[in-house]
């Protein structure tokens, strides 16, 4: 599995003295509600026009109503900095919820699910990735009728649960009719990666009930080599750069010359992190035969057998490999 990323600082102060104070006696509130049909009757936290509001998230965040320019109730990224002191990075779109659907996508590593209309669960895979910078949550604006719960994680945060809007007359909190995250901008820690790989070669022959036979193999150049008798090296993976790789014919005696590359990549696809890579040869005499692929940390690479590699192609003679490989499966 992917490490978990740390995250980082954002210091901010408290916009109010007796912040401290109202959320205890907001805790204390939770002890008297009632369970009606699997679902939490929640009493008016606060008599004031603004301030803390209810239900508290699985994380414990106490949401606040906050003044804002709409009378309906909808707030901006830029009202929630102000009501509490602080900044982000990036404001995300305002994205509605009809008829069970979000009008609009959440932006790649930010997972959204919605239980009975009403609570709201979100979870960063990682990292929240815009353009080529990285984000995690700082706060969530959930709007129902027309009032708006914002919470707010003044440290940054990767998953929390429980949200909804404000309770409405029936004392429940009110439909969901849209969301809105604020982010925060952070630098991740990548996991270490190494790739390496050993294929085998085939060419056709002519006449045989065998289509193909394997007469050579390749593998990735790069660190190592020496001492290796497969003459296999293997190189770093760069997050933020491009990674293609030679791939190199050898025999017995050594290494004989480039014979393609090898070409790496992360990206995200409908919520889940991949890599891919992809050997390409130079030449149309050979084939690509059984590969052999390592993708994981130095320490899991050295000292370990090409036929041991997690990650393999067999039975297949093509003239592309392409391996696709979800990061939660990419032991580290």
């Amino acid at each position: 599995m992917v490490k978990q990323l740390n995250t980082i600082k954002i210091k901010a102060e408290m916009k109010k003295p007796g912040y401290l104070f109202a959320a205890i006696i907001m805790i204390a509130a939770l002890g008297s509600c009632e369970q009606d049909n699997s679902e939490i009757i929640l009493k008016k936290g606060n008599s004031d026009k603004y301030g803390m509001s209810l239900p508290l998230s699985q994380e414990e965040i106490i949401p606040e109503v906050i003044d804002g320019a709409n009378n309906g109730g909808n707030r901006t990224c830029a009202e929630v900095a102000e009501w509490f002191g602080t900044d982000f990075d990036y404001c995300g779109d305002r994205i509605n919820y009809t008829d069970g659907m979000f009008d609009k996508e959440f932006p790649e590593g930010l997972k959204v699910t919605v239980t009975d209309g009403t609570f709201v669960a979100f979870e960063v895979a990682d990292f929240i990735l815009i353009g080529d910078k990285y984000y995690m949550v700082g706060a969530v604006i959930v709007k129902g009728s027309n009032q708006a719960n914002v919470y707010w994680y003044p440290d940054g945060s990767f998953g929390d649960s429980g949200l909804a809007a404000p309770a409405n007359a029936s004392g429940k909190p009110s439909g969901l009719s849209n969301l809105t995250f604020c982010l925060i901008e952070f630098v991740p820690e990548f996991p270490e990666l190494v790739i390496a790989l050993k294929t085998y070669l085939a060419v056709p022959v002519v006449g045989d009930t065998v289509p193909y036979k394997r007469v050579s193999w390749a593998v990735s150049g790069g660190l190592g080599v020496e001492g290796n008798s497969l003459f296999m090296g293997y190189n770093f993976y760069n997050y933020n750069g491009e990674n293609e790789f030679d791939l190199v014919r050898a025999n017995l005696s050594g290494i004989i010359g480039t014979i393609g590359s090898i070409t790496a990549e992360d990206y995200w696809e409908e919520g889940v992190h991949y890599l891919e890579i992809v050997i390409d040869l130079d030449t149309d005499e050979f084939m690509i035969d059984d590969t052999f692929l390592y993708v994981g940390s130095l320490n899991g690479y050295l000292g370990k057998y090409y036929t041991s590699f997690k990650f393999k192609a067999t039975n297949d003679i093509t003239g592309q490999r392409i391996f696709k490989i979800p990061f939660s499966q990419i032991t580290l």
